[in-house]
């Protein structure tokens, strides 16, 4: 029930946001970067990493902003930030202690959040209604996919999908998850999104519903090596913003790629 009044509260602002001037859309990923960056830094902090949060989230923001601008060179961006993040660690009070890992894990972090959601700003800026509906089209097939795979699995779930990984994710969980987003994409044809064709749908469906498991895979992982449950327990019924974005982190460059190339 606390998933459902969730989604309740957050899609219409969501919806609003999304059909709002692209910069709305980009602070709104910008604001979930930096919060679910956080909670990664927390997670690493559980392992005794202590990763430099102001220059992280400053690093991703300026990441971030290279997808929306395209004055800025990404690769300029992550020049810059790893020069000045290890560099940090030279003159840090906590000394040469742990300073590797710190380093590392900071810049991987920011690096790993703020490109992957990146992708989302540069779909939105593809146009002003063809970018929502594209962002529409992304969520509904990863969330679609994402409901069906945690509803079936807690409900019919008998085989474990990577049990070391995630003792709860069940091979019935993952199919279904397949089949709710190829729904969520003939949805999206039918409802807003008529240029999409039939193998649009197909392709579309399974690599996001793959790209969607694999992400969600991924911190459960890292969940797992931190001993926690939850990346946070911001949103109700789902966790963290991390624990909501992960199954839509690699969806993005997978619908913008496959749209430049071959729907563009």
């Amino acid at each position: 029930m606390k998933r459902v009044l969730s989604a309740a509260v957050f899609l219409p602002v969501f919806y609003f946001l999304v059909r709002l001037p692209p910069i709305y859309f980009t602070m709104l990923i910008a604001a979930a970067c930096v919060v679910g960056l956080l909670e990664l830094y927390r997670l690493a902090a559980l392992r005794g990493v202590r990763c430099h949060r102001l220059a992280g989230c400053l690093l991703a923001l300026a990441v971030l902003y290279t997808f929306f601008d395209a004055r800025w060179s990404l690769a300029g961006v992550v020049v810059a930030g790893a020069m000045a993040v290890p560099s940090l660690s030279l003159f840090s009070k906590r000394g040469v202690d742990g300073s590797l890992p710190a380093d590392a894990l900071t810049l991987f972090g920011a690096l790993f959040l703020a490109s992957f959601l990146g992708y989302q700003v540069a779909l939105r800026r593809l146009g002003d209604e063809l970018g929502g509906d594209l962002i529409f089209l992304l969520f509904l097939v990863v969330w679609g996919g994402d409901a069906a795979a945690y509803y079936v699995g807690s409900l019919a779930g008998r085989r474990p999908l990577l049990p070391k990984v995630s003792p709860k994710k069940t091979v019935e969980g993952a199919l279904a998850g397949f089949l709710g987003s190829l729904a969520g994409a003939l949805i999206a044809r039918a409802w807003f999104f008529p240029q999409l064709r039939w193998r649009d749908c197909l392709i579309l469906g399974v690599g996001l519903a793959a790209a969607g498991i694999l992400g969600d895979l991924v911190e459960s992982m890292w969940k797992r090596h931190a001993g926690a449950k939850d990346s946070a327990a911001l949103v109700p019924g789902h966790g963290g913003i991390l624990d909501r974005c992960d199954s839509l982190l690699f969806g993005g460059p997978i619908l913008y790629y496959y749209f430049l190339h071959w729907m563009g």
